[in-house]
């Protein structure tokens, strides 16, 4: 519909309409009297500005609003849902949700470009999964990202905000997976695998770490480095495509993905990343103990320089970190010491270092605080040998469901009791325990590969 106004000749309607006086005023001491036509395009594009003011003080200034995908009534609801709470669930390693769900939701509304209403949909599908489960809705919107995905044909190199919004809408759609892992289908693996993929072939691996862009690459080598520890366990060899680079080779015999080609450097000035591509390495580097290699010289000392190296990572306090989020990375950084430990140690020599290292996790930080993250969690439950301690963990899983994250923990916790019911078992026994051995038993006996993110 447009709106206009007669002029004062215009024969076509009975009734004029006469200016107040104040108008008339200000016409007659004009030459020309110019009128606005109103169109609906621009009533939308009114209330579209009003909702960004009202949602957001600081709107990104590079938006064109002109090419905003339309919020439908019917996606409102997941806009606001993904902006209030559902961004909790969004796991980043720094503690800082609340700036990844600013990022995304620039990207998502830069611009209407192919792989910008991608972004959009996998945002909308992601709030949906999270307010209400997998749903009829929830399905249809992760469905209309992965044709609108699909949809996408360039033959020139992506530009980095194209790249960006590529692997933004992967990593959703990955997370989308993870939110709900019973309903799930372990496709956050290959998710994250083309994330990774896109980072290494474009230009966006070289931006800013302070840039939208760098937050992103923070999320995604996160999420990388964190899937080599159950493809490292995963027994099933429908998983295995390429052989690793390693040097030492695979400690189970089975080669990794190719999302494990990519050694992720760094991706933040903040030293705490060091954890993850430490554990990383030592996915890729970690030999069966009863494997003859795992005797010589040159890998023990890859493995204490691993460990000293481990050792020598000091959190920050300062300004990027919260005295919340110095906690969890703290029960990370043990959590990894342990791992490396253990899954090296032979089942009849356990060095004497790790009782110190397990009885400073259960004497510290884990008494009070939460851990929104599962692999330190698990780690420390495998652990968890007497009653006491394992009260300890079952509390600290209960005070992380209840801080706001809202992340399927079910499965955690029966793979956990299922390492508990080997231990309690081996114990009546005169067999010696294969740490990773057990491991590689309870995470393959999952239906799907599942995340420790």
């Amino acid at each position: 519909m447009r709106l206009s106004w007669p002029s004062a000749r215009d024969k076509k309607r009975a009734n004029v309409g006469r200016p107040p006086p104040s108008a008339l005023s200000s016409a007659q001491a004009a030459d020309h009297t110019l009128f606005i036509n109103t169109t609906w395009q621009d009533m939308e594009l009114y209330e579209h500005l009003s909702r960004r003011t009202q949602a957001s003080p600081r709107p990104p200034p590079t938006a064109d609003p002109w090419r905003q995908p339309q919020l439908g009534t019917n996606h409102r609801d997941l806009v606001n849902h993904f902006h209030d709470s559902a961004y909790l669930s969004l796991v980043v390693f720094d503690g800082k949700p609340a700036q990844m769900r600013d990022s995304l939701i620039r990207m998502a509304l830069a611009n209407d470009s192919i792989l910008g209403l991608a972004l959009f949909q996998a945002l909308l599908a992601y709030s949906s999964v999270h307010r209400s489960g997998v749903d009829q809705r929830a399905l249809q919107l992760k469905i209309s990202a992965l044709h609108t995905l699909s949809a996408f044909n360039k033959a020139t190199p992506l530009s980095s905000a194209e790249a960006a919004q590529h692997v933004a809408t992967s990593m959703l759609l990955g997370a989308f997976d993870i939110l709900q892992p019973a309903a799930g289908s372990g496709e956050w693996l290959w998710y994250t695998q083309g994330a990774m993929d896109v980072v290494q072939a474009t230009s966006i691996r070289d931006q800013s770490h302070d840039s939208d862009i760098g937050h992103l690459l923070d999320w995604v080598h996160y999420h990388d480095a964190l899937s080599r520890f159950p493809v490292q366990h995963w027994q099933h060899k429908s998983l295995a495509r390429d052989v690793p680079n390693s040097k030492f080779g695979n400690p189970l015999g089975e080669p990794h993905m190719s999302l494990t080609r990519h050694r992720p450097a760094i991706p933040s000035p903040n030293p705490t990343f060091a954890i993850i591509n430490l554990l990383s390495e030592a996915c890729d580097t970690l030999l069966d103990p009863r494997d003859l290699r795992s005797h010589t010289q040159e890998y023990q000392n890859h493995l204490r320089t691993l460990e000293s190296r481990l050792a020598a990572i000091q959190p920050r306090s300062e300004s990027a970190y919260s005295d919340e989020a110095v906690l969890p990375i703290e029960i990370f950084r043990t959590a990894t010491q342990i791992y490396i430990t253990r899954a090296s140690e032979s089942p009849w020599d356990t060095p004497a270092s790790l009782d110190s290292l397990v009885e400073t996790a259960f004497t510290g930080p884990i008494r009070d605080c939460y851990c929104p993250h599962f692999f330190p969690l698990f780690i420390l439950a495998c652990e968890a040998r007497a009653d006491e301690r394992r009260t300890q963990i079952l509390s600290l899983i209960e005070r992380t469901a209840a801080d706001g994250r809202v992340r399927n923990r079910a499965w955690l916790k029966n793979m956990v009791h299922s390492i508990w019911v080997h231990q309690d078992l081996h114990a009546d026994s005169d067999l010696l325990v294969n740490y990773a051995g057990i491991m590689s038993a309870v995470i393959s006996s999952s239906d799907t590969v599942p995340s420790f993110v």
